[in-house]
């Protein structure tokens, strides 16, 4: 429970293991972790001292011996917190380091069971304010099934943005009741193997199969392009 997530803040396999066995226990030293977790106990040394660097945990003297103790959860919202602010102040000198040459068309491939995780994301940075994003054939049961965390993330944020979306999706598939949906039925036979999503200037393209692929386009006119592709459909559904 919860492994998951700590590796999205960083931490490895094992890292998360000692946080969560650390967070049940209390301060403890690190033979006994290793004991506990079946861990070789100097590897236990060297994850315990990335982790101090990572902020995640601490150290407290019991009895003269180091122990360490989990960083509280709330402390690390705080960490995570200070981080973005870091991040938020640099962004503008990492800009001026960036490819100052224009690139009209970007074309990004990605493979895995991922993949979901990089569009949600590249959705939510590059989507603004009362945005409208366009889907057609979306697999709305796989992403809730993959990527649960990130989907509910992405409606709240499209919420507090107060972005909505139209969908076309194959008739007979599952519709979300959501104010902020749109949904139209079209026949499968038009939509195939293959799923659209159409947000600010860019075009993703999923592949399905195993593993899953998605294309990412970044460019005005071919966004331009599949709007206008995408309201002929749009037409077309009921």
């Amino acid at each position: 429970m919860y492994e998951h997530e700590l590796k999205e803040l960083g931490l490895t396999d094992n890292e998360t293991r000692i946080y969560l066995g650390l967070l049940q226990a209390g301060a403890t030293n690190p033979s006994q972790i290793a004991e506990k977790l079946g861990l070789h106990r100097g590897y236990v040394y060297d994850a315990l001292d990335r982790m101090l660097e990572k902020g995640v945990v601490s150290t407290v003297l019991i009895n003269n011996k180091k122990h360490f103790q989990a960083t509280s959860p709330e402390t690390l919202v705080e960490l995570l917190r200070l981080k973005l602010e870091t991040m938020k102040h640099i962004v503008p000198g990492l800009k001026k380091l960036a490819l100052t040459e224009k690139v009209d068309t970007v074309v990004e491939l990605h493979e895995g069971e991922r993949v979901y995780r990089t569009l949600l994301k590249d959705i939510i940075s590059s989507t603004k304010k009362n945005d409208e994003v366009l889907l057609i054939g979306i697999d709305e049961d796989a992403l809730e099934r993959l990527e649960p965390i990130y989907l509910k993330q992405y409606f709240t944020i499209i919420k507090e943005r107060n972005i909505h979306e139209r969908i076309i999706i194959a008739k007979g598939a599952r519709v979300r009741q959501n104010a902020r949906l749109g949904y139209k039925l079209l026949d499968a036979s038009y939509i195939g193997n293959t799923a659209q999503i159409i947000y600010d200037d860019n075009v993703a393209l999923f592949i399905f199969g195993m593993p899953l692929h998605v294309v990412i386009i970044k460019n005005k006119h071919v966004a331009e392009t599949y709007r206008k592709q995408f309201d002929v459909l749009w037409t077309m559904a009921r």
